[in-house]
Protein backbone atom coordinates (compact mmCIF):
# COMPACT_ATOMS: atom_id res chain seq x y z
CA UNK A 1 0.00 0.00 0.00
CA UNK A 2 1.32 3.60 -0.89
CA UNK A 3 -0.03 6.40 1.01
CA UNK A 4 -0.58 9.29 -1.38
CA UNK A 5 -1.98 13.01 0.27
CA UNK A 6 -3.56 15.36 -2.89
CA UNK A 7 -3.22 19.17 -1.60
CA UNK A 8 -5.10 20.76 -3.70
CA UNK A 9 -8.18 23.41 -3.54
CA UNK A 10 -9.36 22.70 -6.97
CA UNK A 11 -12.13 19.53 -7.20
CA UNK A 12 -11.79 18.64 -10.91
CA UNK A 13 -7.93 18.67 -10.58
CA UNK A 14 -7.66 17.02 -7.74
CA UNK A 15 -10.21 14.56 -8.70
CA UNK A 16 -8.24 13.87 -11.96
CA UNK A 17 -5.05 13.67 -10.45
CA UNK A 18 -6.90 10.50 -8.72
CA UNK A 19 -8.15 8.93 -11.62
CA UNK A 20 -4.75 8.92 -12.85
CA UNK A 21 -3.05 7.26 -9.88
CA UNK A 22 -5.72 4.42 -9.61
CA UNK A 23 -5.04 3.80 -13.36
CA UNK A 24 -1.50 3.69 -12.74
CA UNK A 25 -2.28 1.20 -10.13
CA UNK A 26 -3.98 -0.94 -11.97
CA UNK A 27 -1.35 -1.37 -14.69
CA UNK A 28 1.19 -1.61 -12.18
CA UNK A 29 -0.11 -3.97 -10.36
CA UNK A 30 0.37 -1.00 -6.91
CA UNK A 31 -2.87 -0.09 -4.48
CA UNK A 32 -2.74 3.47 -3.74
CA UNK A 33 -4.43 5.03 0.01
CA UNK A 34 -5.23 8.72 -0.96
CA UNK A 35 -6.36 11.57 1.35
CA UNK A 36 -7.73 14.97 0.25
CA UNK A 37 -6.82 18.49 1.29
CA UNK A 38 -7.07 21.80 0.23
CA UNK A 39 -5.64 23.97 2.29
CA UNK A 40 -1.18 23.17 3.00
CA UNK A 41 -1.32 24.67 6.28
CA UNK A 42 -3.30 22.76 8.06
CA UNK A 43 -1.55 19.93 6.46
CA UNK A 44 1.58 20.80 7.63
CA UNK A 45 0.37 22.72 10.90
CA UNK A 46 -0.93 18.28 11.93
CA UNK A 47 1.22 16.41 9.43
CA UNK A 48 1.94 12.66 10.89
CA UNK A 49 4.46 11.00 8.94
CA UNK A 50 1.99 8.57 7.27
CA UNK A 51 2.40 9.62 3.51
CA UNK A 52 4.38 8.22 1.33
CA UNK A 53 3.66 10.45 -1.95
CA UNK A 54 2.49 14.21 -1.60
CA UNK A 55 0.97 15.77 -4.57
CA UNK A 56 1.14 19.40 -4.21
CA UNK A 57 -0.56 22.40 -5.86
CA UNK A 58 1.36 25.54 -5.84
CA UNK A 59 -1.40 27.98 -6.31
CA UNK A 60 -3.11 27.39 -2.66
CA UNK A 61 -5.13 29.34 0.03
CA UNK A 62 -3.34 30.70 3.38
CA UNK A 63 -0.01 29.20 2.26
CA UNK A 64 1.59 28.52 -1.20
CA UNK A 65 2.52 25.24 -2.06
CA UNK A 66 6.20 26.06 -1.97
CA UNK A 67 6.17 27.42 1.16
CA UNK A 68 4.37 24.68 2.59
CA UNK A 69 6.96 21.81 0.76
CA UNK A 70 9.56 23.81 2.70
CA UNK A 71 8.10 23.41 6.24
CA UNK A 72 7.25 19.90 4.81
CA UNK A 73 10.93 19.12 4.31
CA UNK A 74 11.97 20.35 7.67
CA UNK A 75 9.18 17.61 9.27
CA UNK A 76 10.10 14.60 6.58
CA UNK A 77 13.04 14.42 4.87
CA UNK A 78 12.07 10.90 2.65
CA UNK A 79 8.28 11.99 1.69
CA UNK A 80 8.53 12.18 -1.87
CA UNK A 81 7.10 15.65 -3.04
CA UNK A 82 5.61 16.31 -6.29
CA UNK A 83 4.21 19.64 -7.87
CA UNK A 84 1.10 19.13 -9.74
CA UNK A 85 0.65 23.20 -11.43
CA UNK A 86 0.40 25.26 -14.32
CA UNK A 87 3.05 27.48 -13.24
CA UNK A 88 6.01 25.59 -14.73
CA UNK A 89 8.94 28.61 -14.21
CA UNK A 90 8.05 28.09 -10.29
CA UNK A 91 8.27 24.36 -9.98
CA UNK A 92 11.34 24.23 -11.03
CA UNK A 93 12.47 26.40 -7.44
CA UNK A 94 10.91 22.32 -5.84
CA UNK A 95 14.10 21.06 -6.44
CA UNK A 96 15.19 23.18 -3.33
CA UNK A 97 13.33 20.91 -1.53
CA UNK A 98 14.32 18.03 -2.90
CA UNK A 99 11.20 17.73 -5.03
CA UNK A 100 11.05 14.02 -7.05
CA UNK A 101 9.36 16.13 -10.17
CA UNK A 102 6.22 17.95 -11.62
CA UNK A 103 3.41 17.29 -13.47
CA UNK A 104 1.18 19.88 -15.41
CA UNK A 105 -2.43 20.85 -15.40
CA UNK A 106 -4.18 19.40 -17.11
CA UNK A 107 -2.49 16.03 -16.09
CA UNK A 108 -1.77 14.16 -19.43
CA UNK A 109 -1.77 10.16 -18.39
CA UNK A 110 1.83 9.02 -20.53
CA UNK A 111 3.84 11.92 -18.78
CA UNK A 112 2.29 11.14 -15.60
CA UNK A 113 3.28 7.53 -15.86
CA UNK A 114 6.83 8.60 -16.55
CA UNK A 115 7.23 10.67 -13.43
CA UNK A 116 5.26 7.64 -11.28
CA UNK A 117 7.86 4.84 -12.26
CA UNK A 118 10.44 6.84 -10.73
CA UNK A 119 8.48 7.73 -7.83
CA UNK A 120 7.55 3.95 -6.99
CA UNK A 121 10.64 2.59 -7.27
CA UNK A 122 12.29 5.11 -5.03
CA UNK A 123 9.67 4.16 -2.40
CA UNK A 124 10.31 0.50 -3.20
CA UNK A 125 13.66 0.93 -2.51
CA UNK A 126 13.51 2.90 0.81
CA UNK A 127 11.25 0.03 2.19
CA UNK A 128 12.90 -1.91 4.94
CA UNK A 129 11.92 -5.29 4.39
CA UNK A 130 8.85 -7.45 3.53
CA UNK A 131 7.26 -10.16 6.50
CA UNK A 132 6.23 -12.78 6.05
CA UNK A 133 3.17 -13.59 8.21
CA UNK A 134 1.80 -17.19 8.58
CA UNK A 135 3.63 -20.66 9.23
CA UNK A 136 4.68 -22.93 6.88
CA UNK A 137 3.50 -22.58 3.16
CA UNK A 138 0.53 -20.69 4.49
CA UNK A 139 0.60 -16.75 4.97
CA UNK A 140 1.03 -13.45 3.59
CA UNK A 141 4.01 -10.91 2.42
CA UNK A 142 3.45 -7.41 3.34
CA UNK A 143 5.97 -4.58 3.81
CA UNK A 144 6.90 -3.88 7.32
CA UNK A 145 6.01 -0.49 6.56
CA UNK A 146 2.53 -1.36 6.41
CA UNK A 147 2.25 -2.91 9.99
CA UNK A 148 0.90 -0.96 12.56
CA UNK A 149 1.57 -2.89 15.50
CA UNK A 150 1.40 -6.38 16.64
CA UNK A 151 -0.62 -7.72 19.47
CA UNK A 152 -0.36 -10.74 22.11
CA UNK A 153 -3.88 -12.29 22.66
CA UNK A 154 -2.84 -15.86 24.79
CA UNK A 155 -0.46 -17.55 22.30
CA UNK A 156 -1.06 -15.73 19.34
CA UNK A 157 0.49 -12.72 17.65
CA UNK A 158 -1.63 -10.36 16.01
CA UNK A 159 -0.89 -8.21 13.12
CA UNK A 160 -3.16 -5.41 12.51
CA UNK A 161 -2.15 -3.96 9.03
CA UNK A 162 -2.81 -1.89 6.12
CA UNK A 163 -4.16 -5.01 4.66
CA UNK A 164 -6.70 -6.32 7.40
CA UNK A 165 -5.57 -8.32 10.58
CA UNK A 166 -3.79 -11.43 10.53
CA UNK A 167 -3.48 -14.19 13.05
CA UNK A 168 -0.67 -16.65 13.80
CA UNK A 169 1.33 -18.26 16.49
CA UNK A 170 4.54 -17.01 18.11
CA UNK A 171 6.23 -14.81 20.73
CA UNK A 172 6.59 -11.10 20.44
CA UNK A 173 10.10 -10.98 21.40
CA UNK A 174 11.24 -12.70 18.25
CA UNK A 175 9.23 -10.75 15.84
CA UNK A 176 10.66 -7.41 17.81
CA UNK A 177 14.15 -8.48 17.03
CA UNK A 178 12.45 -9.82 13.34
CA UNK A 179 11.26 -6.09 12.80
CA UNK A 180 13.83 -3.66 13.53
CA UNK A 181 14.07 -0.05 15.59
CA UNK A 182 11.05 1.25 13.90
CA UNK A 183 9.23 -1.12 15.90
CA UNK A 184 8.95 -0.51 19.29
CA UNK A 185 6.99 -1.89 22.98
CA UNK A 186 4.54 0.51 24.63
CA UNK A 187 3.58 -2.72 26.95
CA UNK A 188 4.20 -6.58 27.36
CA UNK A 189 1.26 -7.07 24.95
CA UNK A 190 1.91 -4.60 21.91
CA UNK A 191 4.70 -3.52 19.76
CA UNK A 192 4.34 -0.69 18.01
CA UNK A 193 5.41 1.02 14.52
CA UNK A 194 6.47 4.31 15.35
CA UNK A 195 5.76 5.68 11.91
CA UNK A 196 1.90 5.28 12.30
CA UNK A 197 1.91 6.74 16.45
CA UNK A 198 -0.52 9.73 15.92
CA UNK A 199 -1.22 10.72 19.19
CA UNK A 200 -0.19 9.67 23.00
CA UNK A 201 -1.70 10.73 26.47
CA UNK A 202 -1.85 9.54 29.97
CA UNK A 203 -2.35 5.91 29.16
CA UNK A 204 -3.25 5.43 25.30
CA UNK A 205 -1.59 5.45 22.09
CA UNK A 206 -3.60 6.06 18.94
CA UNK A 207 -1.48 4.33 16.26
CA UNK A 208 -3.47 4.19 12.64
CA UNK A 209 -7.11 4.52 13.54
CA UNK A 210 -6.87 2.14 17.21
CA UNK A 211 -6.06 3.43 21.06
CA UNK A 212 -3.90 1.27 22.65
CA UNK A 213 -2.97 0.94 26.24
CA UNK A 214 0.76 2.02 26.98
CA UNK A 215 2.54 0.50 30.32
CA UNK A 216 4.07 3.01 33.14
CA UNK A 217 6.87 1.44 33.23
CA UNK A 218 7.62 1.51 29.19
CA UNK A 219 6.31 5.30 28.65
CA UNK A 220 9.30 6.86 29.22
CA UNK A 221 11.58 4.74 26.92
CA UNK A 222 8.98 4.55 24.41
CA UNK A 223 8.50 8.47 24.10
CA UNK A 224 12.32 8.61 23.61
CA UNK A 225 12.39 6.19 20.56
CA UNK A 226 9.58 8.10 19.62
CA UNK A 227 10.91 11.58 19.42
CA UNK A 228 14.29 9.88 18.19
CA UNK A 229 11.99 8.72 15.01
CA UNK A 230 10.70 11.99 14.70
CA UNK A 231 13.76 13.69 14.85
CA UNK A 232 15.52 11.55 12.09
CA UNK A 233 12.54 13.23 10.19
CA UNK A 234 10.49 9.87 10.07
CA UNK A 235 13.37 8.05 8.51
CA UNK A 236 13.55 4.45 8.36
Amino acid sequence: MIRVAIIEDEKKHSERLNACLQHFGKERKKEFSVDFFEDGLNFVSDYHFNYDIVFLDIELPHMNGMECAFRLRRLDSNVVIVFVTNMVQYAVKGYEVGAMGFVVKPIEYFAFTILMDKVVEKIESDTTQDVFIGSGDQGVRISSRDIYYVEVIDHYLIYHTAEGDFRVTGKLADTELRLGDVFFRCSKCYLVNLRHVKEINESEITVGKDKIYISRRRKKDFLIALNGFFGRGGAI
